[in-house]
């Protein structure tokens, strides 16, 4: 018991000695000889502590005090005592007291005074983070930096273990090299350092020096024209920041000040260098390479010794030329633009709509709300996009020009309505202007194109044509802006294309539906049969399909297909016959199908091929009157393309030679 309670005392003389009491004082309140049980001893150090607190206030407690040095478990002083009183005054209590010994209580008080404002980690160690902001609370300053310590291993001042240190070695960072910082882009990572500690103490870095050379000819050579901060993160934590016109315009180097970038012995940690980019940069400036070096790494060990390295790794410059050296990482500065990866991709929309069909049409009054084009557009890229034009071609046959066919049309946006424009008098480009559609990054967006189509009474006859398209000549004339209002660039920023097959319209006619396919081979005959199934339905009036059997070279037929031998059309093939049967009426020279109604047909075509090979069949087209069948066929008949989207080809089948 008698060496425990020495220790204690020895203890509590170290308090008095860094507060700086004289020792005559510390006699008068000795504990007494006698005190050899724990609760006699107890009750004196009681009785000691209080009047340590007494004579720490007739030292002049009250007094201003700046700190200057980074206080951890174990440190001692006057300043520890100060700041305890401090911490108690705010209110985060320590138990035992302003000791002037930072002991356990002591870190906890302090790690609740940083929870409180903000600073992470709330480790209750006072480091230069800490120490700033208590000192700006108490109305002092920072003093400088960390100062020394107390020696050895204890951690001493710095709060670092170890005693003599090094950088044992500084690689660049692989993936930090030609990175691109956007304009008005903030803390863009372009260049870092890997550093090891040696292993026989942490270390501290505290400033960094970097020397920033143009790498190009022919734009601006001042740094400040590029970017307006550079700051530098330890652990992706940031510890250091200036202002770049603060920076030296002669050769653009400068050495910033570090806040707790530490390092611990026989680790590695990150350092990194950021840039943030002008918000107004000059289009000539855009895209100009630039080198940054670290010319120098200056640090504090577990001694306290302050050491500067310019010779380890990757850290130093050699050459300070417009190209770039092994000891300088590249970097640009580009458009907003050009940096976020900003891209509106146009591709082709829903088949049904886009793909060749024939669409309906009054003899008296106008077709509203026609479907001609769908496509979609994707926004690529890290900006979000305001769409203010958008332009859309029209190709017409038949009819002279646009407006002969359709009075309207109408854009929509994810089904909604977003332009109308009416049609324009001989010019068959639309724009839908002053739309300004917000369209967010990373979506998709699906837009289609309806028309207001004209009555056969007038200009439109049956059988015109239609198609919309957007290629790279509309696309160009859209009016695209990224979200800080810089226009999307010509071929670049605006890319692909959508365009529609061409759309017949009569007041009355068919629409054909593919039903099935199927292929077989007679082995004993050589031949090769075909089973093509589609459902013709009318509409407008009855409709009249041709009796005449189906043929691959004549146009004197009701149906029309097309013979494939190995992936290409042929003739070299002897049909022995094709069979056609329907659900619908037979009048003796027409298949009839009444308006609104929808009957089967199934052509058969056998190929007895001259030349063995891999054989199919597609059925192409089939002719009918769109009137009645007693007008003459030669000027009635009209021939039905059946749309690419409807599967009429009969899987190929191996036939050999007959």
């Amino acid at each position: 018991m008698q060496i425990a309670n020495n220790n204690i005392v020895a203890r509590v003389a170290a308090v008095v000695a860094g507060l700086g009491l004289v020792a005559s004082s510390f006699v008068a309140f000795a504990p007494a000889a006698n005190a050899q049980t724990s609760s006699d001893l107890q009750a004196q150090i009681a009785a000691l502590m209080a009047q340590i607190a007494a004579l720490q206030g007739s030292a002049g407690a009250s007094a201003s005090v700046t700190f200057t040095r980074d206080l951890t478990l174990g440190s001692t002083g006057a300043d520890v005592t100060a700041l305890q009183n401090w911490l108690i005054k705010g209110g985060f209590t320590i138990p035992a007291g302003a000791t002037g010994y930072f002991g356990a209580q002591s870190a906890a008080a302090l790690a609740k005074y940083q929870a409180s404002v903000g600073i992470s980690p709330a480790a209750g160690y006072f480091g230069p983070i800490t120490r700033a902001k208590v000192n700006a609370s108490a109305g002092g300053s920072t003093g400088g930096n960390t100062g020394g310590n107390t020696g050895g291993n204890t951690g001493g001042s710095t709060g670092l273990q170890g005693d003599t240190g090094e950088i044992e070695d500084a690689d660049f960072i692989s993936s930090l090299n030609n990175e691109e910082a956007g304009e008005d882009e903030e803390d863009v990572e372009v260049a870092g350092l890997e550093i090891e500690a040696g292993d026989d103490s942490d270390i501290e870095i505290t400033a960094v020096s970097l020397n920033f050379d143009y790498a190009d000819t022919g734009a601006s050579d001042d740094l400040d024209d590029y970017i307006t901060e550079v700051s530098v993160w330890m652990d992706g934590e940031e510890v250091g920041r200036i202002d770049v016109g603060d920076m030296d315009d002669d050769d653009w180097t400068d050495t910033i000040s570090l806040d707790d970038a530490i390092i611990r012995s026989g680790e590695t940690g990150e350092l990194t260098v950021a840039v943030s980019g002008v918000s107004n940069l000059d289009s000539t400036d855009a895209g100009e390479n630039w080198n940054v070096s670290f010319t120098s790494v200056r640090f504090v060990d577990g001694d306290g010794a302050t050491v500067t390295e310019n010779s380890v790794g990757d850290i130093g410059e050699t050459d300070d030329d417009t190209t770039t050296d092994s000891d300088e990482r590249a970097f640009s500065v580009e458009t907003f633009a050009t940096a976020a990866d900003v891209e509106l991709h146009i591709t082709a929309g829903d088949d049904e709509i886009n793909d060749s069909r024939t669409i309906e049409v009054d003899d008296s009054d106008d077709t509203e709300n026609v479907e001609i084009l769908a496509f979609n557009a994707e926004v690529e890229g890290d900006s979000d996009l305001t769409v203010n034009d958008i332009v859309v071609e029209f190709v017409v046959t038949g009819a002279t020009n646009l407006d002969d066919m359709a009075t309207e049309i109408t854009l929509l946006m994810d089904g909604e309505e977003v332009g109308s424009e009416n049609v324009p008098t001989n010019d068959e480009t639309v724009t839908f202007d002053d739309i300004d559609l917000e369209l967010s990054a990373g979506d998709e967006y699906e837009f289609t194109v309806e028309v207001d189509l004209l009555s056969t009474g007038g200009n439109l006859d049956a059988g015109d044509t239609i198609l919309a398209k957007v290629t790279s000549t509309e696309l160009n004339a859209w009016d695209v802006e990224d979200e800080t209002g810089e226009e999307l660039t010509d071929g670049t920023d605006k890319t692909g294309s959508a365009t529609s097959d061409a759309h017949a319209v009569f007041e009355n006619g068919i629409q054909v539906v593919a039903v099935s396919t199927d292929s077989d081979v007679n082995e004993a005959e050589d031949t090769g049969t075909f089973s093509i199934v589609i459902d013709v339905t009318a509409f407008g009036e009855d409709q009249y399909v041709h009796e005449l059997a189906a043929s691959a070279s004549s146009t004197d037929a009701g149906f029309y297909y097309t013979v494939y031998k190995n992936g290409s059309a042929t003739s070299t093939n002897t049909t022995v016959g094709s069979v056609v049967t329907t659900t619908a009426d037979d009048d003796g020279e027409y298949f009839v199908i009444d308006e609104g109604t929808t009957e089967r047909f199934t052509v058969t075509i056998t190929v007895n091929p001259d030349a063995a090979g891999l054989y199919h069949v597609e059925l192409d087209s089939l002719r009918f009157d769109p009137q009645n069948a007693a007008d003459s066929a030669s000027t009635e008949d009209t021939w039905y393309t059946i749309p690419s989207d409807e599967d009429t080809e009969a899987t190929p089948i191996q036939v050999d030679a007959s």
